[in-house]
C-alpha cells in the first residue's frame, strides 16, 4: 500500500491573521480599467506586508504591462479556506477580464498561503515571458488559473519550496499554457502541475517534484508534450479524487504525454484511484523503480468498496516495461495502438468485479511475464494473426461467458509464444 499524507490541503498550524470573508482585495498597487485603459511599469520594486493584500491588483479590463519589476510579498498570512479560489494574498491578482503582460519580472512570496500570480475570471488573461516565480512556504501556489481565467506562459521558472505548494495550479475551468521554463516543487504533498477542474497543457519544459508527483489530475486535464518529468515520491502521475469536495459526480482524470522523458524514484509511473481515468501515452521514455508501472485500485481516498480506479489507457508507439496492477474493484480499458509494446502482466485477483478489457490492434504486441487473467480480448486483425501479437512463454486467460469473447467459442489457442486458454 502506497504510504502518503491524507489530504493534499492541510496546512501546517502556524500563527495566521483573520480576513473577513467579504473584505475586497487591497494591494499595494491597485490598477482599476474603470479609470485608466492601460497602464505600464517597469524596473521597479513594489512590495506588500499587509495580510490578503497583494502587491498588485489589476481589474475591470485594465491592460498592464509589467517589465523587470521586484514584486515580493513579505508577510501577511492569512486563516481563509477560499483565499486561493478567490485570489487573495496573491502577489500579483488579476480578475475582470483584464489583460496583464509580465516580462521578466521577479516574484517572490515569503508568507504562508500566498500564491505568486493568481488569474480569476473569464476574459483574465496574464501572458507571462521570462523571469521567476518563488513561494517559501507552506500551502503557496506558484501559478494559479481560477474560475476560467487563463495563463499563456514562456519560458518562466516557478519554484515552490514547501508542503503543500503546487507549481502550477489549474481550477473551475482555469486554464494554463506553458511553453519552456523550469517547474519546481520542494515538499510533501506538492505537485509541479495539478489540474483540479481545469486544463493544463505543457511542452518543451523540464519539472521536478522531490517529494512528490509531477503531476495530479482531478476532474481536470494535464497534457505534457516533449517535456523533461522527474518524481521523487508516491507516483509519477496521480489520477484521483480528493476527499473534502463537493461532487454531483465521480471524479474523473484525463492524463497526455506524448514523447516526454519521465524519470519515477518512487512508486509506479501512474497510479489511479478513487476516480475515472483516460490516459493517452504516446512515445515517451519512462523510468521508474519497482514491478508496476501503472497501478489502478482502491487507497484512502473515497469511500471504501466505492473508491475503486477506473481507467481507460491507450498507448501508441510506446513500450510499457512492466506489471499493470488492477485491484479486485478497479477496471481496466486497454488498447494496444500501433507501435505499442507491453512487456509485463497485468495483475491482480480475478474476481467478479474486477473487468479488464484488452484491445490489440496491428502493428503491437504484448509479451506477458507470467500467466494473466483478463475479462476480454479483441484483435483488430484476423484472429490467426492477432494470436502472433501475443508474445511469451505463459497462458492468458479469458473469461469464456463474456459476450465480448463470443467469437473465440471457449476455445483454447496457440500465440505466439503460450497459450490463450478459457477460464475454468
Amino acid at each position: 500500500m502506497l504510504m502518503r499524507i491524507k489530504v493534499l490541503f492541510c496546512v501546517c498550524m502556524l500563527p495566521m491573521f483573520a480576513w473577513g470573508q467579504n473584505r475586497v482585495h487591497r494591494a499595494a498597487w491597485f490598477v482599476d480599467g474603470a479609470k485608466v485603459q492601460s497602464e505600464n511599469r517597469s524596473h521597479t520594486s513594489l512590495e506588500s506586508m499587509e495580510p490578503g493584500s497583494s502587491v498588485i491588483y489589476a481589474t475591470n479590463g485594465v491592460k498592464l504591462i509589467l517589465t523587470q519589476l521586484r514584486l515580493n510579498k513579505t508577510s501577511g498570512s492569512i486563516m481563509d479556506e477560499d483565499r486561493r479560489e478567490r485570489g487573495i494574498n496573491s502577489v500579483l491578482f488579476a480578475d475582470g477580464a483584464s489583460i496583464v503582460t509580465v516580462e521578466n519580472c521577479t516574484i517572490s512570496s515569503h508568507t504562508a498561503m500566498a500564491d505568486g500570480v493568481t488569474a480569476y475570471g473569464e476574459g483574465t488573461l496574464i501572458k507571462m515571458i521570462g523571469g521567476t516565480i518563488v513561494t517559501n512556504w507552506n500551502a503557496s501556489v506558484g501559478v494559479n488559473a481560477q474560475h476560467k481565467g487563463e495563463f499563456d506562459m514562456r519560458t518562466v521558472n516557478v519554484k515552490c519550496v514547501d508542503n503543500h505548494s503546487f507549481g502550477i495550479y489549474a481550477s473551475d475551468s482555469g486554464m494554463v499554457n506553458v511553453t519552456g521554463g523550469e517547474i519546481s516543487t520542494g515538499g510533501q504533498a506538492a505537485p509541479s502541475f495539478y489540474a483540479s477542474t481545469g486544463v493544463i497543457k505543457a511542452s518543451q519544459s523540464k519539472a521536478y517534484s522531490a517529494k512528490w508527483t509531477v503531476g495530479n489530475v482531478d476532474d481536470g486535464l494535464l497534457e505534457l508534450t516533449g517535456c523533461e518529468l522527474r518524481s521523487g515520491g508516491v507516483s509519477g502521475f496521480m489520477i484521483y479524487g480528493a476527499d473534502g469536495k463537493q461532487r454531483t459526480h465521480r471524479s474523473t482524470g484525463t492524463l497526455v504525454l506524448n514523447k516526454n522523458n519521465i524519470t519515477v524514484d518512487e512508486g509506479p509511473a501512474i497510479f489511479v484511484t478513487n476516480a475515472c481515468a483516460d490516459i493517452t501515452l504516446i512515445n515517451n521514455k519512462i523510468s521508474y523503480r519497482g514491478d508496476e508501472i501503472i497501478s489502478i485500485r482502491a487507497d484512502e481516498w473515497g469511500t471504501k468498496g466505492l473508491n475503486q480506479g477506473d481507467a481507460t489507457i491507450n498507448v501508441e508507439k510506446q513500450t510499457l516495461k512492466g506489471d499493470i496492477y488492477v485491484d479486485s474493484i478497479s477496471s481496466l480499458n486497454l488498447t494496444l495502438g500501433k507501435g505499442a509494446k507491453l512487456n509485463g502482466e497485468i495483475t491482480g485477483n480475478p474476481v467478479d468485479t474486477r473487468s479488464v478489457k484488452v484491445m490489440v490492434n496491428k502493428g503491437s504486441t504484448w509479451t506477458a511475464k507470467g500467466d494473466v487473467y483478463i475479462s476480454s480480448i479483441l484483435f483488430e486483425q484476423p484472429l490467426e494473426k492477432g494470436l502472433k501479437q501475443l508474445k511469451g512463454k505463459h497462458v492468458i486467460y479469458y473469461d469464456a461467458s463474456n459476450l465480448i469473447n463470443s467469437y473465440l467459442e471457449g476455445k483454447e489457442y496457440k500465440t505466439g509464444g503460450g497459450w490463450l486458454r478459457p477460464m475454468k
